[in-house]
């Protein structure tokens, strides 16, 4: 194996790595929004607070039934 491919093969696995970091912390977050809704935060104030849309929000919650 050459150098450039040894290269290629770590920036894959680095790539996979964030990917999956990203999953995690989209998981994390959502569980969280979830949390503070049901104890009555509002829409609004959830989308002020994450940076989202009052529509994401609450496109994120009707997927997770609330």
């Amino acid at each position: 194996m050459t150098d450039e491919e040894d290269v290629l093969e770590r920036a894959v696995a680095q790539l996979r790595a964030a990917e999956a970091a990203v999953i995690e912390a989209r998981r994390d977050l959502t569980a969280v929004i979830v949390a503070e809704r049901r104890a009555g935060v509002s829409v609004a104030d959830l989308a002020a607070r994450t940076g989202k849309t009052v529509i994401d929000i609450r496109n994120l919650l009707n997927v997770t039934g609330l």
